[in-house]
């Protein structure tokens, strides 16, 4: 039976009947596999490398020096010990600033991994840490300032000579956003540097290592004493914010795939029912000669299961050279490779393809065996409550394949009732437009018996239209959209908005730094204030980050803070509650929350807050709520003082300056006499966060190329299921005298329709998208982009032609009589 199932596929895929089930298969297991395929590897790699991000076996991080006490008690549980510190600061050499990541380490540095250096000549990997008086950079330091190993560096009152060049680091592995160049020197020379002042933005980390079973035990005595600023980390909590960031993104590329296979398992509903319609000839014959149930269910169903397979294996090869791809990318931008994913997810894709045909095509398959042969030729499949029972399969399948994708079956219900959704406000929007279109006018032939075809189909027409919509709308969404975004955010900034923040300015350095900015004719900037606290209560209730079930509440409760205090509100501030104090009220303790910081953490207008504020407790009622507007790139707080609250707390002082280019060269040259101060240059953080959105929108639009592919192959599906009734139109209007020109006038004028409604729903959808985005995510209003509508006609007609071209090339290049043959089969 495999044999004569194997040559009767065959025959089928060289007639062309099984042709767009085999691509409609290979396209979703392609979108699936890449995405599973790449979130192995990422997942493979977290794990595998997770001690190497940390430096160690467990990890104390704090806001400050870590206890004595912490490694007392690891000595008692017989662990190695070390200890890193790693602040923002700048580097000089040559009289050039750059902004770097500094970090000090102890030398048993690193406790586990190993750190690779250069010299120029060679390199050298193992456990090592520079000798005092020496510095390592990585590369992008040495080219921003043209140095070479041997050459000087001042850190701060400190001149370090460049030892190596820093090629990896253990514990500065798979940071997607580190663009700062990283320079490391011994923890012993980081005092004498002058850099560890107040208002320094030093973060410690105290480095364990030992048997697994000692360090399980120490951090299980320790965590219930923890200070406050202190947190543990070990190989599972290993660089959160990178595990969080590449979840994220993995769910998002699920939702991409998602939109595939919901249009690809269209098309394979279309294609196989159709196939399945022009066997019940094939099956009425085999019933005839006495053909058992059982038989018939081997031969038709051996050949679905055989193009399952094969097409399974095509999108696996797609779907693997298509993460293999976006893996370089990753690889190219963190410096790590990835590792190779599991056997286990080569296999999911077989699966996948067996899920999806078995789902979508058992329905049919069942309806064909199960006819009776004379009932076969009389009227096609049968549609027996077995066989629409059956059709629950299709639901059961497209749930497991949504939550394959995603990975996540809350998130995967809703991406799937999402597209639903969708699909319904498509067909309402079609159905309705085509009603309104057969009303109007019509002039030549074309128009009028296009809209018709349309017409007579509603349902199809729908799904041609809404399947192109989807891709089209993806592209277009990454393609043209996100600059729009980008454009308009940068846009509703002033030409001479702030493009350089200075912070870390000592109180004694505030007057000459004012100074040298009016020297350059940069005017006087606002100075302000800047004191480290930590929120200790609200309303007498003490924080603890447990209460918030809200992540990014649980990480502001534990998080330091900045207050400042000012006179009057600040320019891009705007009370939204309460009053600000006055010169009459400004001697009473106050305090002025930011909006989004209260709601977060539960602040109200007269919650009274307490903050420990250098070892001093400062409480205070809320007096007024503030809307702070961010992206001003003023200097902005989440919580400012009344003048007076904290004139006796040690501070250091923030300001932000516009730079023109023109003046770059001599502020460079007057910033090294503030050695200390870190000059942050926000224009390049601009420049570095369009480049990742741009990497991160190469590999989405390379995703959604099987969005589109998959919405090109559901077209054709519902192309072929709807051949025959195009066939036996052709052959109606030629017999009425219908020339050759006007029945490619009629038939091309069905698949001009069909992209003009597609595109325009694909536009309206991608600027419906631009404007909440907009709105919802950056706080800026996007307006109609007219060229929208003009890409999305012009792509998904573009396809919707091609699609007709085949159509009407089929229809008019065989004989009249074959014609009627085919008719007469499919019928």
């Amino acid at each position: 039976m495999i044999g004569l199932a194997w040559r009767m596929a065959w025959r089928e895929l060289r007639a062309g009947d099984l042709v767009v089930l085999l691509a409609a298969v290979a396209v979703a297991v392609a979108a699936l596999a890449s995405v599973t395929l790449l979130g192995d590897r990422t997942g493979r790699a977290l794990e595998s490398r997770a001690r190497e991000l940390l430096a160690a076996d467990l990890v104390i991080n704090a806001d400050h020096v870590p206890r004595a006490g912490l490694a007392a008690a690891a000595g008692r549980y017989r662990l190695e010990t070390g200890l890193t510190a790693t602040l923002p600061s700048m580097a000089f050499a040559g009289g050039m600033p750059q902004l770097v990541t500094l970090k000090g380490v102890s030398a048993n540095w690193p406790l586990r991994g190993e750190v690779t250096l250069g010299d120029g000549a060679s390199r050298h990997s193992g456990r090592q840490a520079p000798a005092s008086g020496t510095a390592w950079a990585d590369p992008r330091l040495l080219n921003r300032l043209g140095l070479k190993v041997g050459d000087t560096l001042s850190l701060g009152d400190r001149a370090f000579r460049l030892a190596a060049v820093l090629e990896r680091e253990p514990d500065g592995a798979l940071d997607l956003y580190n663009f700062v160049p990283r320079v490391i020197i011994n923890q012993a020379d980081l005092p004498s540097t002058g850099l560890l002042q107040e208002g320094s933005r030093v973060r410690w980390r105290l480095l364990l290592a030992g048997k697994p079973a000692d360090v399980a035990a120490f951090a299980a005595s320790v965590r219930p004493g923890l200070a406050r600023g202190e947190r543990i980390e070990d190989i599972r909590e290993a660089r959160p914010e990178i595990r969080s960031a590449l979840e994220r993104a993995s769910r998002f590329l699920g939702l991409t795939a998602l939109a595939a296979v919901c249009l690809a398992a269209a098309a394979v509903a279309l294609a196989a029912r159709h196939w399945l319609m022009r066997q019940t000839r094939a099956a009425a014959v085999l019933s005839t000669l006495g053909a058992t149930y059982r038989l018939r269910l081997l031969v038709f169903g051996g050949q679905l299961a055989l193009v399952a397979f094969g097409a399974s294996l095509l999108g696996l090869l797609a779907g693997g050279l298509t993460q293999s791809l976006l893996a370089a990318q990753l690889t190219a931008w963190s410096g790590a490779a990835l590792p190779p994913a599991g056997i286990g997810t080569w296999l999911l894709a077989p699966a996948i393809g067996v899920v999806l045909v078995a789902g979508f095509a058992l329905p049919p398959l069942l309806a064909l065996i199960r006819t009776p042969a004379m009932a076969a030729l009389r009227a096609g499949l049968s549609t027996s409550t077995s066989g629409r029972l059956a059709g629950g399969m299709a639901l059961a399948a497209l749930a497991w394949l949504a939550w394959v994708a995603i990975g996540d079956a809350g998130l995967a219900a809703w991406g799937l009732g999402g597209f639903v959704v969708f699909m319904a406000v498509v067909w309402l929007v079609v159905r309705s437009l085509l009603a309104l279109l057969v009303r109007l006018p019509a002039r030549g032939v074309g128009f009028r018996y296009g809209l018709g075809l349309l017409g007579r189909r509603p349902w199809l027409a729908s799904l041609q239209a809404g399947a192109l919509a989807v891709g089209t709308m993806a592209l277009l969404t990454v393609a043209v959209v996100r600059g729009d975004l980008l454009d308009a955010w940068q846009r509703q900034l002033p030409v001479d908005a702030p493009n350089r923040f200075a912070i870390n300015i000592q109180p004694e350095q505030r007057a000459p730094f004012a100074a040298s900015l009016r020297t350059l004719g940069l005017g006087t900037p606002e100075i302000a204030p800047m004191a480290r606290a930590r929120l200790l209560a609200i309303d007498g209730r003490p924080i603890r980050a447990d209460q918030y079930p809200d992540e990014r509440a649980r990480n502001l409760a534990e998080r330091e803070f900045n207050l400042s205090w000012r006179p009057g509100v600040p320019a891009s501030n705007r009370i939204t509650a309460g009053e600000y104090w006055t010169a009459a009220t400004a001697g009473k303790p106050a305090f002025s929350v930011e909006t989004g910081l209260a709601n977060t953490l539960g602040i109200r207008l007269g919650s009274r807050l307490a903050f420990d504020v250098a070892g001093r407790r400062v409480e205070a009622p809320v007096t007024s709520l503030r809307e702070v507007r961010w992206d001003s790139f003023q200097v902005n707080f989440f919580v400012l003082a009344s003048p007076g609250l904290l004139d006796d707390t040690p501070a250091s002082y923030v300001s932000s300056f516009y730079l023109p280019a023109a003046a770059v060269k001599p502020f460079e040259r007057a910033s090294t006499a503030f050695s200390n101060v870190t000059v942050v240059d926000v224009s390049a953080i601009l420049a570095e966060v369009r480049a990742l959105i741009d990497r991160l929108a190469q590999v989405i639009e390379f995703l959604f190329l099987f969005t589109l592919a998959a919405g090109g192959i559901t077209l054709l599906a519902a192309t072929v299921a709807t051949q025959a009734e195009r066939t036996r139109d052709a052959v109606l209007l030629r017999t009425l005298g219908a020339t050759r020109r006007q029945l490619v006038a009629v038939l091309m004028a069905e698949f001009v329709w069909l992209g003009v409604l597609a595109g325009t729903l694909a536009a309206a959808g991608a600027s419906t998208l631009a404007m909440v985005l907009g709105r919802q995510a950056l706080d800026v209003d996007i307006g109609v982009n007219p060229w929208l509508f003009v890409h999305g006609v012009a792509m998904a007609g573009g396809a919707a032609l091609l699609a007709g071209a085949w159509a009407v090339s089929r229809v008019l290049n065989r004989p009249p009589a074959r014609k009627l043959r085919e008719i007469a089969v499919d019928s």
